[in-house]
C-alpha cells in the first residue's frame, strides 16, 4: 500500500514498484483514513507512507496508529521523509517505522528494501524468471528507539 497525498509522488512509488521482480498489486490512498479504512478492508504485507500527508493526521501519526492497531502492528512500514533533519528522523523512528527513506526515492535502494523488509531473496533461474525464498528471519526489522 502506498500512502501518499501528492499522485505524482504516488505515481513515482508506483512506477518504481513496477520493477519490482514479482508482480505487485498495489493499493494507494490520499490521506490517513482512507489508508486505515482499507486496511480494515484489505491485507497488505507493507506500507509505504510520506510522512507530510496532507489532512488532520501526518504520516508519523499514521505510523503510530498502525503501530498501536493490534491487527496492523505486523506491517512493515517505510517512512518517506521530505528532509535530512535529525528531528524527522527521530520522529520517524518513535513512531515506529521500520525503514526511513528521504526523497528522492532511489528505485534501487527502495526495491532492495522491500526485499528485506518482507524477507525475500530473488535468485535467477535458467529461464530468467525470479524465484522467490522466503527466509522468516528477517520478516521484520526492528527499530530501538
Amino acid at each position: 500500500m502506498i500512502v501518499e497525498s501528492f499522485i505524482s509522488n504516488a505515481r513515482s512509488l508506483s512506477s518504481q514498484l513496477a520493477c519490482f521482480p514479482l508482480p505487485v498489486q498495489l493499493l494507494t490512498a490520499i490521506d490517513a483514513p482512507t489508508a486505515m479504512a482499507q486496511l480494515q478492508q484489505e491485507a497488505v504485507d507493507l506500507v509505504i507512507v510520506d510522512s507530510c500527508l496532507r489532512g488532520k493526521t501526518d504520516g508519523f501519526e499514521l505510523c503510530r496508529s498502525l503501530r498501536s492497531n493490534w491487527s496492523d502492528d505486523h506491517i512493515p512500514i517505510i517512512l518517506i521523509l521530505s528532509c535530512y533533519l535529525s528531528l524527522e528522523r527521530c520522529k520517524g523512528i518513535s513512531a515506529g517505522a521500520d525503514l526511513l527513506l528521504h526523497r528522492p526515492v532511489v528505485k534501487e535502494e527502495l526495491l532492495r528494501m522491500i526485499q528485506l523488509l518482507l524477507g525475500w531473496r530473488f535468485e535467477e533461474s535458467v529461464n530468467s524468471r525470479p524465484q522467490v525464498f522466503e527466509d522468516r528471519s528477517l520478516r521484520r526489522l526492528h527499530v530501538v528507539s
